[in-house]
């Protein structure tokens, strides 16, 4: 499930729909619009994925493209971002074939400086080009609910010690309300309640989406 979630404004695209922050112009009346598409693709070596993403980037022209869960890393990386036509890039590999965050960017409209990686997140300062920056993370947290309370806490402090609008956006790996599952019970239900709970007390504001709720289902489904 993929969730987009800002704090006090920002921009976000996922496969299926894009958002700028010229939709949030309340939020953000002193930002320039940034368009993000942030994907979770569950691997990237298939040739199919790859027509499909540049298929997609040619519709909706992205400045920042994020893809999470790339299950690679290293030369594959790097080749993709001159496939696509990005010039910058920064990303943190798979650690084996898990996880994987990559990040693309074009330097001739959007400043990107990265502040921390981590194999659940990188968080950035971005900007277009000569503009007022703001906070853009790109999230895969871990299947592992254990490893993902790390994820929780390192960005809960990041928002204690820095207030410029930010923008949380990819794969969590949570829920928050139960039409989003196609089942439930209670460990799903308790672990929803912890996720509303750091949602709320980051004073994150979900955007909001259009389409199937539900765009998954694992194979034995």
């Amino acid at each position: 499930m993929l969730l987009n979630h800002i704090r006090d404004a920002a921009a976000s695209i996922n496969s299926n729909h894009l958002i700028t922050m010229n939709n949030l112009s309340h939020l953000a009346q002193n930002y320039s619009p940034v368009s993000c598409m942030v994907w979770n693709v569950q691997g990237t070596g298939d040739r199919a994925f790859l027509a499909v993403l540049k298929e997609i980037i040619r519709t909706h022209q992205p400045n920042v493209l994020a893809l999470v869960e790339t299950h690679m890393g290293g030369d594959h990386a790097v080749r993709m971002a001159s496939i696509l036509g990005y010039n910058g890039h920064v990303r943190v590999d798979a650690q084996g074939f898990s996880g994987g965050i990559w990040v693309y960017w074009n330097k001739n409209i959007v400043t990107v400086e990265p502040i921390r990686q981590h194999e659940q997140y990188i968080i950035m300062e971005i900007a277009r080009v000569g503009e007022i920056p703001w906070y853009f993370t790109a999230v895969y947290a871990s299947p592992n609910p254990s490893k993902r309370q790390e994820l929780w806490r390192d960005l809960k402090t990041f928002a204690a010690t820095h207030n410029k609008p930010w923008m949380i956006a990819g794969d969590f790996n949570e829920t928050r309300y139960r039409w989003e599952r196609s089942s439930s019970c209670g460990d799903t239900d308790r672990r929803s309640r912890r996720f509303n709970d750091w949602v709320e007390e980051l004073e994150l504001v979900e955007v909001e989406f259009v389409g199937a709720a539900h765009t998954w289902a694992r194979a034995s489904q």
